[in-house]
């Protein structure tokens, strides 16, 4: 066999490969846009723990980070979790521990609640 016949497969099977997994590509946003679209959440977080921390809000494919939180703020994220996929919850605390709550839930509002100490931070659901 020839170096162009060898080189003229390799193209043609490549050429196959990128429409058969162009044409799944298709196959599978055709059938998530039929899917709702997800609903938006607006999370709000406040920071009750007597340190300074990084909170972050996210869902099953993204999630947002807030640095340098002290006692006493609250903060708002949105996320837009699938039916059925949690929005978690994590704090960070700056030289100390973190702690992580995750939720599944049809409300449009949810409210969380960091506190505990700088080794052992908590989060809950409010």
């Amino acid at each position: 066999m020839s170096a162009n016949t060898f080189s003229a497969r390799r193209i043609a099977t490549a050429a196959t490969v990128a429409a058969t997994a162009g044409m799944i590509g298709l196959g599978m946003a055709s059938s998530a846009g039929a899917a709702a679209a997800p609903a938006k959440v607006t999370v709000k977080v406040a920071q009750k723990g007597n340190y300074t921390a990084t909170v972050c809000v996210g869902d099953n494919l993204e999630a947002r980070c807030l640095d340098g939180i002290r006692k006493g703020q609250t903060k708002t994220f949105t996320v837009a979790p699938e039916k059925g996929t949690p929005v978690s919850v994590r704090v960070v605390v700056q030289g100390g521990g973190s702690a992580d709550k995750s939720v599944v839930s049809n409300k449009t509002q949810l409210k969380f609640e960091t506190a505990g100490s700088k080794a052992k931070p908590t989060v809950k659901q409010v």
